[in-house]
């Protein structure tokens, strides 16, 4: 019974150290941003990246085409 009652404690350290993991996000390189070229369209959204965030597209706008 000495098995059982160690593998408890031993369940739980792994369980709370594979959730902790999998919460961890790392960001190379420059960030949000590094994919992003002032002016860039995106159709599907229907909005432009202008100095380093997203604008929604207004009607008749320039920067929507």
């Amino acid at each position: 019974m000495k098995t059982w009652s160690s593998l408890g404690p031993i369940t739980f350290v792994l369980v709370g150290l594979m959730l902790s993991a999998s919460g961890c996000v790392v960001h190379s390189g420059g960030g949000y941003a590094e994919g992003y070229r002032e002016g860039y369209w995106d159709r599907d959204h229907n909005r432009y990246w202008h100095d380093s965030g997203w604008h929604d597209c207004m009607e008749n706008d320039i920067h929507c085409h």
